[in-house]
């Protein structure tokens, strides 16, 4: 939110720098996150008059102006047209450096003299909301009355520092500059400048003029005024310039004053033309169905009723708290203008401004909420500037209509409840200094606390609210100068993940890397999936669930593999055949049933895909597992939900099993509904953790060069090639590099049940340069070994 720090000043008597007022703001919990110079790009510029012009000798479209500074001359050379005799402009001198970029310095055009540039409205960061004729493509033209010589930034009132502060959501009664104003009041120990809301009516009474019907439980309070002879005109300097300097463009006299309401006092207002409103009545409803309304960003919006709407008797006119409607708007024909101030439901409000990708300055104070008194302070606000600035007479009176008056709040507690909260010890005098800085009337006698909390601090409810408000504003540097060991029986905790979470988050992203993507299961499942899945061993004792919803959702998941190969199936259904997913879940193993004790809870990562080989998916598995420093083999799968013949257990040395993958078995396949030739996978994420962190063994290059020989080898199609390919290994010995299978071979002519494997054998001695006959030997001893222990022939 942005305010300016002379607007600051009309509720607080301070003359401290900006910088160190958004200091202490910030140490206070309400973070300036800029401070933002309005003269930052009008320093070295001045104000100007034009006493004569020439033609450039040497240049046609060049013009030479003697212009007059006060207390000096300067000659500029011009390509503008707009300028003449008398002119009164800016000029920026050498040393500025404009809004666009722009740094002026001495220059020659054409061997001529030009002590500076003119500028536009463009250059000064100005628009017409500004001053008039800021917006136009050429010099700005300032009226015959402005100061000669004067600094621009002086003429035209941009010599204000704006603050820009982070409102947290909890503080919404400081979406206003009252609201930073009371912060500041609390911090340097002053008294709030009190708004004034006097203004003077006329006799009749508003009531006879507009009515108000509230039928919806989600506007707790709405308030209307109504103005007569309303003058729509040009607002004064004061309020354009401080609508400017928020970010917002002046329109007219009416609807510049309800933003400069709404910032000033964070209370939403609407301006109705009221000869707009059909029978001279308000209704404040919910939505109906389809019916539609165009606002003033020119878009139609078809509502619902979700939405709470300001409608007259045949139409809706206003989305309430988000944006009005061009029916009902303020137009230069305006003469009677009706004033809505309300309070309506922050969550209605927030849903409606999303879903139509709305938001607007009300919106984001309805968001946060608006308090029930603010209504009242906002109209009234409004009709004393309306009174002030003479712009229109005031009927008496306003409508009224609210649900229920909230109660006031007091909050009791004790001073030593406050001191132990803090951890130090606070003078009751200061207590009391800083609680009613705030606004919160608090008197303390023997040693109680009694705080008036005011209805726009809905966040103070008890006493650790009333400590943090005195700790801010006392100031945390209070702890460093208190000599109590205040963490003296505290423990630090260390940051950082976990170590089951930080795996599952590196094999999460490995897996994602690749083009999977996450799925999110329930860990309940029907009592059937070890049918389905064709389990027989402990896991088909399931825990189940006390009066489940039904027996879709009964009983506790002993295996992953139901879940994913159902969301597989739903996915390859819907026309989705190329899915690639992966789930990191929780498995319960019951010890016995009925149980008598907690089940076993064991973490996995599991994995699958519709569309992949099983050679594809092999790499996807050994990817995930390349993220731990587990040592590994590969061995034939035990699972019979698994293809016998296409899928692999994960084990170490010692045969524990961290994982299992592979093509699921074709009768699983046709109980889920799935094509043959879907894989799965899954990981223990809990076996795994002990290898959570990935080993490197390195080797130094060998000076020699590698020597490579393919042998081919026919054996029984039971045979599994991580075997063969550890024989080829150890039989190599020492001189071993790396071995590749590169070929599958099937043919009738191998024999019955028989296949051929080609091997690519890489072999290097770091020693020596290995000869053809010590090559052809190890060869020889490698098919030894594979003959002698699985019956293979040198194909």
């Amino acid at each position: 939110m942005k305010i300016t720090y002379k607007w600051l000043k009309d509720f607080v008597d301070i003359d401290a720098p900006a910088e160190e007022v958004a200091e202490k703001l910030t140490n206070a919990g309400l973070e300036v996150e800029e401070l933002i110079h309005q003269n930052k790009h009008l320093q070295h510029v001045r104000v100007g008059r034009i006493t004569k012009i020439e033609h450039h000798p040497d240049a046609d479209r060049l013009q030479i102006c003697q212009v007059d500074l006060g207390d000096e001359h300067v000659q500029i050379i011009t390509t503008a047209t707009n300028v003449f005799e008398g002119a009164v402009v800016p000029v920026s001198l050498p040393g500025a450096d404009l809004a666009n970029g722009i740094k002026i310095q001495k220059s020659k055009l054409r061997g001529v003299d030009s002590d500076g540039m003119f500028c536009s409205g463009e250059e000064l960061g100005i628009d017409d909301s500004v001053i008039e004729g800021a917006s136009i493509n050429g010099i700005l033209i300032f009226p015959n009355n402005f100061k000669i010589g004067q600094a621009v930034e002086d003429a035209l009132g941009l010599n204000d520092v704006i603050f820009d502060v982070n409102i947290t959501p909890n503080r919404p009664d400081c979406m206003s500059v009252i609201g930073i104003a009371r912060e500041v009041c609390a911090i340097y120990g002053k008294k709030f400048i009190e708004p004034r809301l006097d203004y003077i009516s006329l006799g009749d009474r508003a009531s006879n003029y507009i009515d108000v019907e509230r039928k919806t439980d989600s506007c707790s309070r709405y308030m209307a005024a109504v103005i007569k002879n309303v003058k729509i005109q040009k607002s004064p300097d004061f309020i354009r310039q401080r609508l400017f300097a928020v970010g917002i463009k002046s329109i007219n006299s009416i609807v510049d004053l309800t933003n400069y309401v709404l910032i000033e006092m964070g209370q939403p207002l609407h301006a109705f033309d009221r000869n707009m409103i059909a029978g001279k009545t308000i209704v404040v409803r919910d939505g109906i169905e389809g019916e539609k309304l165009e606002v003033l960003n020119h878009s139609t919006y078809t509502l619902t009723p979700a939405d709470i709407v300001i409608a007259d008797l045949e139409k809706p006119m206003v989305i309430a708290g988000v944006i009005g409607g061009t029916n009902s708007c303020i137009t230069d024909a305006t003469k009677e203008v009706v004033l809505e101030a309300a309070v309506f439901d922050l969550k209605s409000v927030r849903l409606t401004s999303k879903r139509y990708g709305v938001r607007t300055d009300s919106s984001a104070r309805f968001e946060k909420g608006v308090y029930f008194g603010s209504a009242e302070q906002g109209l009234k606000r409004f009709l004393h500037y309306v009174c002030e600035l003479g712009i229109g007479d005031i009927l008496g009176g306003y409508v009224d209509k609210y649900a229920e008056k909230p109660q006031d709040r007091v909050v009791y507690c004790n001073v030593e409840d406050i001191d132990k909260i803090l951890g130090i010890n606070v003078l009751q005098d200061d207590m009391k200094r800083i609680l009613n800085g705030l606004g919160i009337t608090t008197t303390i006698e023997n040693g109680l606390i009694t705080a008036y909390v005011p209805a726009y601090r809905e966040d103070i409810e008890n006493a650790n609210d009333l400590a943090e408000e005195i700790i801010r504003i006392y100031g945390y540097d209070a702890y460093e100068k208190s000599n109590k060991a205040l963490f003296a029986e505290s423990t630090v905790t260390e940051g950082g993940l976990d170590d089951k979470t930080a795996l599952e988050r590196k094999i999460k992203s490995a897996l994602a890397n690749n083009g999977f993507f996450e799925a999110v299961n329930f860990s309940i499942c029907p009592p059937d999936i070890c049918e389905k899945l064709m389990i027989s061993d402990n896991r088909r004792f399931m825990i189940k669930i006390a009066n489940p919803l039904s027996d879709e959702i009964s009983c506790l998941r002993t295996t992953m593999a139901h879940s994913m190969l159902s969301t597989l199936a739903y996915n390859f259904s819907v026309g989705n055949k190329q899915a690639n997913l992966f789930e990191a879940g929780r498995t319960y193993l019951p010890k016995q049933l009925p149980m008598t004790e907690l089940p076993v809870e064991t973490n996995y990562i599991s994995l699958g895909s519709l569309d992949m080989s099983f050679k594809e998916f092999k790499a996807v598995v050994e990817l995930a597992l390349a993220q731990t420093g587990l040592n590994y083999k590969l061995v034939r799968s035990q699972e019979k939900y698994l293809h016998p013949g296409v899928s692999a257990d994960i084990v170490d040395e010692q045969g524990n099993r961290y994982g299992t993958f592979g093509q699921i078995h074709p009768m699983v396949a046709k109980n889920y509904d799935l094509p043959k030739a879907v894989m799965y996978g899954e990981l223990n994420l809990d076996a795994l953790i002990p290898f959570k962190d990935k080993k490197f063994s390195l080797k130094p290059i060998s000076k020699f060069p590698i020597v490579e020989r393919d042998i081919a080898i026919v054996v029984k199609e039971e045979i599994a090639n991580a075997d063969l390919m550890a024989a080829i290994k150890s039989a190599c010995g020492k001189i071993f590099y790396d071995v590749k299978l590169f070929d599958i071979y099937r043919s009738a002519a191998l024999g019955e049940g028989m296949k051929s494997l080609a091997y690519n054998i890489k072999l290097s001695d770091p020693e020596k340069t290995l000869t053809d006959q010590e090559v052809t030997e190890i060869v020889g001893k490698v098919l030894k070994a594979l003959k002698f222990r699985y019956g293979a022939t040198l194909r």
